[in-house]
């Protein structure tokens, strides 16, 4: 489903059984633990990140108004039934306008663009229609290949 022309939202659903994958544990920037080698856990990544399906959408990133700390094509996970909070980043409307990704501010009540070159950070006054999609609790970045 697209609901403006820079984000598209993907509904979860549960189909199946889970897939888990190998989990080897924490990666150390220092040297690795001989112990780690014998690790036989297994992590499931919705049990993680998608705990409440019947709340929960995945979101791609398709504009450039939170670069940088969210670029182009990043996949976030959005809860629903959450409430934001002070410098959360959620997908919002205001006024019936397209829905789009912003971080926000309850102390100024404002919502805003992280990327400098934007200037489309939104005063919300007393009598703005304010429609929150969820909260971003889950970003993921691929690294790309050149």
């Amino acid at each position: 489903m697209k609901i403006d022309k820079e984000l598209t939202v993907y509904q979860v659903k549960v189909i199946d059984e889970k897939i888990k994958v190998i989990d080897y544990g924490k990666v150390s920037a220092g040297f690795p633990s001989p112990a780690e080698d014998f690790v036989d856990r297994k992590l499931s990544l919705d049990d993680r990140y998608l705990q409440h399906p019947e709340s929960t959408f995945i979101v791609i990133v398709g504009g450039l108004s939170m670069a940088n700390e969210y670029d182009l094509d990043d996949v976030l996970v959005i809860r629903s039934d959450l409430t934001p909070h002070h410098n959360d980043d959620v997908i919002v409307s205001v006024n019936n306008s397209d829905y789009t990704l912003k971080r926000f501010d309850f102390k100024q009540n404002k919502l805003i663009a992280l990327n400098p070159s934007y200037n489309d950070s939104i005063q919300l006054n007393a009598d703005d229609e304010v429609k929150i999609m969820g909260v971003v609790t889950v970003q993921i970045k691929e690294r790309r290949k050149v």
